[in-house]
């Protein structure tokens, strides 16, 4: 009997924001809704499962840096909508699981679910879904293989776009060592009735496979599924030959437009990732469904946890081939929609070659010295261990200091601290309600500090060691399309979060170390969200502050204080900085509350007096609310748009929401988009100088370069001033370059 479960809020989620919203008779917006329903009967009605378990476990998440949550309300709502939709199809015949419940398949249940599917439908009706229809083939052998790639390159040099489709299929298990899958074939498609696939055996070897991808690119178009993985066996023509970076015109746009009449290759996950940000977790299988409305097994539910070598001929033959089939469909409707969206120089200029310099800083990695790790590791565990002792002390007892109910026992109960409301879960004893309790109490300041260092001790000190490999370095996985604001993240590990706000968390860089002789150049951008505020804003104020080259959060605090300049004092500084970055992300009085310790009052008339000091930064904000609200999206400087489908709703919470996402969106967007150029261009310039040296790591708003001891002085140089060029703004950019022989020392 074949199980099959499914997250309920991933279902929703996906369809919510894939497919277009619509309401029901009740005025409920329903499409996430529907679109799950869809997806279920779909599934139901393949007949590959006997038994299905709905997950309903769901993770809050929490509100980031670009303002991201994994379910807002809205979608919860939906998600409730569709449990009860589907319970009252069960009528009760449903088991309880761990995670949540499960039912058995049944042909009545599945006409039952068919017949609610037409109700939710805003059609009432239900069109029969498209199914593959091409000839799908494998063949090894050398002249006929040839013959492929002959074919694939006379119909592919006819015209710009005539794309020709691969896809590079790797295992679907890890090697012992390493992080890079077994390449095990490739399928090829430039004909809607047919796509072969080409295992690797023989004298058909991935580097064979890779060369003929090369000669393909240079006269080709040629479009794959997250091309990154794809870098492994080739380096396309457009990456090969090029030693220019982004150039601009006198507008401001891109000067290179060639992707208009030359042959570049286009990857579908970009592509689609930019058309919708919101969607983080882009497969092939969505893909097929949203443009085509083809039905594509995810690969993890085909192959599951084996290696895919241990499946049939046939299964891993149409798998590839619907692939590459599924790319070679889409890629015209994708270039035509991005084109519709002001996208195309994005995606070519920006997006495309940025994946190739992802690449290739993951094939460069980090060196981590992995006995200094576990010295770093041995040092916080001898303060844990001073900590434990200190909090047993003060509680009188021995108690799990990471359990939340006995913490929250220890001190709301054994020692009678102030506490907030009592829920049925217990005492909250999240950081925001211990910190407020810190200052007066030291077994709290102790206990905080036990979190963050068996934090600091589990993630960096003892996790990061497992991802060192045999050249002792970290080849972290960078990431272009996950986050809706277009920043790059990175996973395996996240690299991104490595602390830098306590001593003891910064001092994690320091094991991390250049190849023998050279050293690390370390730039970081200065204030860029602020500063590109103070442009998108047009406020003369703001842009005359950056002008005069003085600290601005102490220019902030003379105007808005009205003191002198010289006068302003720490603390007038420090909230005039926690005003100034909070208004980026669109802060709350109540937020600016909570940052600073003062009433929501005061927080107000910070708030006023800064707007009335920097008008243009209110009007700003008034505006690109207005603007998301009647297009649905933000656009930062270089085009990308930023979906917020909360704006429409009713749900007031909600709402807010998005509002600062309007206003947070095109500032952070903007930011990673003028970030993604400066690699682009710091990228080309080392490879026009040829220089040794290499760019290895960007981490927010921070680039490294691994250098070589006699290019220190032209890496700096170039560092800086491809950084401080990157966009032309109504005030300067600003980068400081640190040089230093462990990241700790350059940053």
């Amino acid at each position: 009997m074949s199980k099959t479960s499914i997250s309920v809020s991933k279902y929703v989620r996906d369809a919510f924001y894939s497919i277009p919203d619509f309401t029901n008779g009740d005025g409920n917006h329903i499409g996430g809704v529907y679109g799950a329903m869809y997806k279920l009967v779909s599934l139901l009605k393949t007949g590959e499962s006997d038994e299905v378990e709905l997950i309903t476990e769901t993770s809050d998440g929490s509100e980031g840096s670009d303002l991201e949550i994994q379910d807002t309300p809205f979608v919860k709502w939906q998600i409730d909508f569709f449990l009860s939709e589907l319970k009252n199809v069960l009528a009760g015949n449903i088991t309880d699981t761990d995670k949540g419940f499960s039912f058995t398949v049944s042909e009545d249940l599945v006409n039952a679910l068919s017949e609610k599917l037409s109700e939710l439908s805003p059609t009432g009706q239900i069109k029969a879904a498209p199914v593959f229809s091409l000839k799908m083939r494998q063949t090894s052998d050398l002249n006929e293989v040839e013959e492929i790639f002959k074919n694939a390159y006379e119909y592919g040099t006819k015209a710009i776009d005539n794309y020709v489709a691969f896809y590079l299929l790797t295992d679907s298990v890890a090697p012992k060592s390493g992080k890079h899958h077994e390449i095990l074939g490739l399928s090829i498609c430039f004909d809607e009735n047919e796509a072969v696939y080409i295992p690797v055996e023989n004298f058909i070897t991935s580097d064979y496979l890779g060369k003929k991808l090369s000669v393909l690119s240079e006269k080709v178009s040629l479009v794959t599924f997250d091309i990154k993985e794809s870098y492994r066996v080739f380096e396309p023509f457009e990456i090969k030959d090029r030693t220019y970076g982004y150039e601009y015109a006198e507008d401001g746009t891109c000067k290179d437009k060639s992707y208009k009449d030359k042959v570049r290759c286009f990857d579908t996950l970009i592509g689609a990732y930019l058309v919708n940000p919101n969607k983080n977790d882009y497969e092939p299988s969505d893909v097929a469904k949203e443009y085509l409305g083809l039905t594509l097994p995810k690969k993890a539910d085909l192959f599951g946890k084996k290696s895919i070598r241990e499946t049939d001929e046939k299964t891993i033959c149409d798998y590839a081939c619907k692939i590459a089939f599924v790319c070679f469909k889409t890629a015209p409707l994708l270039r035509s929609k991005l084109s519709k969206l002001g996208m195309e120089d994005l995606f070519y200029n920006i997006e495309m070659p940025l994946s190739y310099i992802l690449y290739s800083m993951e094939k460069e990695g980090i060196i981590a010295k992995a006995d200094e790790l576990k010295a770093y590791g041995d040092k916080l565990q001898i303060r844990i261990t001073e900590l434990e002792k200190l909090i047993f002390q003060a509680a009188g007892c021995e108690f799990n200091i990471n359990s939340p109910k006995q913490l929250g026992e220890i001190l709301f109960e054994r020692l009678g601290l102030p506490a907030e409301k009592k829920t049925k879960s217990g005492y909250s004893t999240a950081a925001d309600v211990l910190e407020k309790l810190a200052p007066e109490y030291p077994i709290v300041s102790d206990i905080l500090e036990y979190r963050g260092l068996t934090k600091l001790k589990s993630t960096y000190a003892d996790g990061l060691a497992a991802f060192i490999e045999e050249d002792n370095r970290i080849h972290t996985s960078f990431n272009q399309t996950i986050t809706a604001t277009g920043r790059i993240s990175s996973t395996e590990p996240n690299l991104q979060n490595i602390p830098m706000r306590t001593e003891l968390g910064r001092l994690i860089r320091k094991v991390f170390v250049p190849r023998e002789g050279y050293v690390f150049a370390d730039a970081d951008y200065s204030q860029v969200e602020l500063r590109i505020l103070a442009h998108m804003a047009d406020d003369k104020e703001l842009i005359a502050a950056y002008h005069e080259g003085k600290d601005i959060h102490t220019i902030t605090a003379s105007k808005v204080f009205h003191v002198p300049f010289d006068e302003v004092t720490p603390l007038q500084r420090r909230n005039a900085k926690a005003v100034n970055f909070g208004i980026v992300y669109g802060i709350s009085s109540f937020g600016l509350s909570q940052d600073l310790s003062i009433s929501v009052g005061e927080a107000k008339e910070y708030m006023e007096k800064y707007f009335e000091t920097y008008p243009g930064v209110k009007a700003y904000q008034e505006k690109v609310i207005r603007e998301a609200k009647e297009k649905g999206y933000s656009l930062t400087i270089f085009g990308r748009r930023r979906p917020i489908p909360e704006l429409k709703v009713s749900n007031f919470n909600v709402r807010q929401f998005g509002e600062r996402v309007a206003m947070n969106a095109p500032i952070q967007g903007t930011a990673a988009d003028i970030m993604k150029i400066a690699m682009i261009n710091v990228f080309f310039e080392l490879k026009k100088l040829s220089l040794k040296s290499r760019l290895i790591l960007q981490i927010h708003d921070e680039l490294v370069i691994e250098t070589a001891p006699d290019e220190v002085e032209t890496v700096s140089a170039l560092l800086t001033r491809q950084m401080e060029r990157a966009a032309n703004l109504s005030v300067p950019l600003l980068a400081e370059c640190q040089i230093g022989s462990d990241w700790y020392e350059a940053k």
